[in-house]
């Protein structure tokens, strides 16, 4: 089996596709926008300013044009890789500058790597609370890095500088990486869901909890209104559900920027250049809010209201990608060997406050695009929000979350 057959990660290289043909026809249409701007404004009365402002679509075309080719190249080459072999799991150390150095499959044998993105794509390699990440290559040369689960892909190099990569190594076996035991190749995907019992699942929910550094109580978390007796909008969840905060937030800035290029009738300038730029995303988000923000955020408002609970157990762990919690659900009354009867990705505004404790599913009456249910779960007098549509365990869906929730300590005991 190639790792191009999960499910998820051809899912994950299709959407790195998609956003490096974007930037490139994005970063032409700035670029040739800009080219068209000068010609046109030569010999042009009143058109002084355009000089002022013409190098800033003339170098962020040419950036995104770059940045996009940069991308697909990268993607043909994660297409051969994975089309060439599977993924296996390792324990993994991070390091500053996008360094990652994985454990191999002999004892003592560490690997450094070099991530090749730009820098804020570092965190797509950080390694949850249990130090795990996937790999797809061959270790003399290039090779892809993931998440457990597949769904981000990063594409790596060897770390060629002798000196970096002593240091590196020399990093990794302070950190204990050498004495970490090999984990060998992931759960395939139709039997990781029998492995996940209540009991395993909920202690690696106490572990990330212990491992989680201690922060004030974020602001967030104070009460939300009843979202039963009041208007979706004044409902913080909501509100971040349906975009509409983020839009308020891009017309508020959009309209400052212009408003002071305005007020200083110095031409147009850089305020006036990001005014514009911000103008164009406000008009964007707020066509989103319209088109579905708004609905979505009504549907999940009439979802949480639904009148019958349904009360489960639960256990929440960390999406290892995006730190966001996700809620595993289990049978109200049953022993530590019961399997999971779904997950529900949630805000991360919405997190519970224990790791493991019962909750009540609110809904089943409205479904998504693809089919799933909208649920909405109710814990300790709150509402917690979902980020995505609940899986029901047994579908694919679940059966792609089914591959990181997984514990590494079983990973081991099946390799």
């Amino acid at each position: 089996m190639s790792a191009l057959e999960r499910a998820g990660t051809a899912e994950a290289l299709d959407r790195y596709r998609r956003r490096a043909a974007l930037w490139v026809k994005a970063g032409a249409a700035v670029l040739a926008a800009g080219m068209a701007l000068g010609v046109l404004s030569v010999d042009s009365p009143g058109a002084d300013w355009v000089p002022e402002v013409l190098p800033y679509p003339l170098a962020g075309g040419g950036f995104a044009l770059l940045l996009g080719l940069g991308a697909q190249r990268f993607a043909r080459r994660m297409r051969r890789v994975l089309g060439a072999g599977d993924w296996s799991a390792h324990a993994v150390v991070a390091l500053p500058k996008g360094v990652v150095v994985l454990a191999g499959q002999e004892p003592g044998v560490l690997l450094p790597r070099q991530v090749v993105a730009v820098k804020e794509r570092y965190a797509r390699v950080e390694p949850g609370p249990d130090g795990v990440l996937w790999w797809c290559g061959d270790p003399r040369d290039g090779g892809v890095v993931a998440p457990p689960g597949g769904a981000e892909l990063v594409w790596t190099r060897p770390v060629r500088r002798t000196g970096a990569r002593r240091r590196a190594v020399a990093l990794a076996e302070l950190r204990g990486l050498a004495e970490r035991p090999a984990i060998g190749l992931p759960l395939p995907a139709a039997a990781a869901s029998p492995a996940l019992p209540y009991a395993a699942l909920a202690e690696a929910a106490l572990r990330q909890a212990v491992a989680a550094k201690p922060r004030r109580r974020p602001r967030w978390n104070r009460p939300e209104p009843d979202v039963r007796t009041v208007a979706w909008w004044r409902v913080r969840g909501l509100r971040e559900i349906s975009g509409l905060s983020w839009t308020a937030g891009s017309c508020a800035v959009s309209a400052a920027l212009l408003g002071v290029t305005w007020l200083g009738g110095e031409g147009v300038g850089m305020f006036g250049v990001l005014g514009l730029f911000m103008a164009a995303g406000a008009c964007v988000n707020v066509f989103r809010l319209l088109t579905s923000g708004v609905s979505a955020a009504r549907l999940l408002a009439r979802t949480a209201a639904a009148p019958v609970p349904v009360p489960k157990r639960y256990v929440v762990l960390a999406d290892p990608y995006s730190g966001s919690p996700v809620l595993v659900v289990f049978a109200p009354h049953g022993g530590p060997g019961d399997p999971p009867e779904g997950a529900l990705p949630l805000l991360r505004s919405s997190a519970p406050g224990e790791p493991t404790g019962e909750v009540e599913l609110h809904g089943w009456l409205d479904q998504d695009a693809r089919g799933r249910p909208l649920v909405v779960a109710r814990s300790g007098g709150r509402v917690l929000w979902p980020r995505e549509p609940y899986m029901e365990a047994g579908t694919p869906e679940f059966a792609e979350v089914a591959q990181w929730l997984a514990p590494p300590q079983e990973a081991r005991a099946q390799k």
